[in-house]
């Protein structure tokens, strides 16, 4: 059985060494100028180029969004970013308007072309015209049911890929207007300001100033704001169905997001063999430890009951957080990058393959000049001992309202 690309987001060049690291076998980023997620850190053309180089290097793929619905004052960047791209030689770009297609097609034939989400491909007519025009693979629509799928792969010769993870917009394939209306800002130039995860009340007309709640329940009314997809129980009917890239979706997120998607979802892919499958336990209970918002299987299925979707307002749920980053291993020792507080005493996990579910105290610890302390805040960098199989660019989390100090665990709301 081919096993499927594992294609993960990244916003920035941090969360790209993340996403290789853990065993992506390709990312997907872009220039916040002609990409849907603005709002990332991005890349300037400087540093997409050595993006591109840093992942060819590890010998991993790189795809460049130009995945914008452009104005004809767009036009002319797009041109010069096309002709940079011809230099960089990203392995594809992934594309949703028609015009830009036809550019990249004159001016960079060389360059293989994705078909985004956004171009909203719902049939096989509809992938067979892409395909006729050139494009190498076809990014299907979240509104596809597993059937659909297979009957378009039945019709088609280009690639498939499919969302398998990330949060679900709220309208056609992410082609929403909602944020245009009510902040000035839209979703297809890149700039969305997520309105569908909004708490909403309601206005009578002449009834100005006087709210009404809705009630979904006693959280508020979140009527717009869907659970985030996760397919990680049923990824050899993806691959029976013919899909050839499992996508990760997720450019906004942090690091500790993107390594625990990519990892759990590496170590599913390669699972998947031709006899029986079996989804590990331990691959949810991992992926709940960074933030979401309650996990469904979407559209994959057909259409669900109303609470397979609905979101119940407890807003981005996590057990764990990101406490560093492993920069380097010497002798069982670790220089650690902190994003929190770390102390003496604490009680942390490794996101290490081998050492799931295994808890280790922090024993001894020391600063930058070699010195013993006691405690470090975000930021610092500091030496602690390590398990033997801890690795460089590995991640350290610990539960999220617990820390351990001296022989007890007390509740703690730090870094909430």
């Amino acid at each position: 059985m081919k096993k499927p690309e594992l294609l993960a987001p990244a916003g920035d060049f941090e969360k790209l060494k993340t996403a290789i690291h853990y065993g992506a076998d390709a990312v997907y980023l872009g220039d916040s100028r002609f990409s849907l997620r603005g709002k990332a850190g991005n890349f300037n053309p400087d540093e997409l180029k050595e993006a591109v180089r840093y992942a060819h290097e590890h010998g991993k793929k790189a795809y460049i969004t130009v995945n914008i619905f452009p104005h004809n004052r767009d036009i002319s960047e797009i041109e010069k970013h096309i002709e940079f791209l011809n230099d960089v030689s990203p392995d594809a770009v992934i594309l949703s308007d028609p015009g830009i297609f036809a550019m990249f097609r004159k001016k960079a034939p060389e360059i293989n072309i994705h078909i985004s989400t956004q171009a909203n491909i719902t049939n096989s007519e509809a992938a067979r015209f892409w395909e006729g025009l050139g494009a190498k693979r076809l990014v299907l629509s979240r509104e596809l049911s597993i059937d659909e799928i297979k009957d378009i792969r039945k019709k088609t010769k280009a690639e498939l890929e499919v969302f398998v993870h990330g949060s679900i917009c709220i309208s056609y394939s992410g082609r929403c207007y909602i944020s245009s209306f009510l902040a000035q800002r839209s979703g297809n130039t890149g700039e969305c300001t997520n309105s569908c995860r909004w708490n909403y009340t309601l206005m009578e007309e002449k009834r100005q100033g006087e709210y009404f709640p809705v009630f979904e329940d006693d959280r508020g009314t979140y009527l717009m704001s869907s659970k985030d997809l996760c397919m990680i129980q049923h990824l050899p009917q993806l691959v029976d169905a013919g899909i050839d890239s499992f996508k990760i979706e997720g450019r906004m997120k942090g690091i500790n997001y993107v390594a625990g998607v990519v990892k759990v979802y590496r170590e599913a892919i390669d699972s998947i063999s031709d006899s029986d499958f079996k989804a590990n336990p331990r691959w949810l209970k991992e992926l709940s430890m960074f933030s979401s918002r309650g996990y469904t299987t979407g559209m994959f299925f057909g259409k669900q009951p109303d609470d397979d979707y609905n979101f119940d307002g407890e807003s981005y749920r996590m057990s764990h957080k990101l406490v560093g980053v492993v920069l380097e291993v010497n002798n069982c020792t670790a220089k650690i990058g902190l994003r929190n507080r770390l102390a003496v005493g604490d009680r942390i996990e490794y996101l290490t393959p081998g050492l799931e579910e295994q808890l280790f105290d922090i024993e001894s610890m020391k600063d930058i000049e070699g010195t013993v302390i006691s405690s470090a805040r975000n930021e610092d960098i500091v030496f602690i001992p390590v398990p033997d199989w801890v690795r460089e660019g590995d991640l350290i989390r610990r539960e999220k309202n617990f820390r351990q100090a001296g022989n007890g665990i007390f509740h703690s709301n730090e870094g909430l």
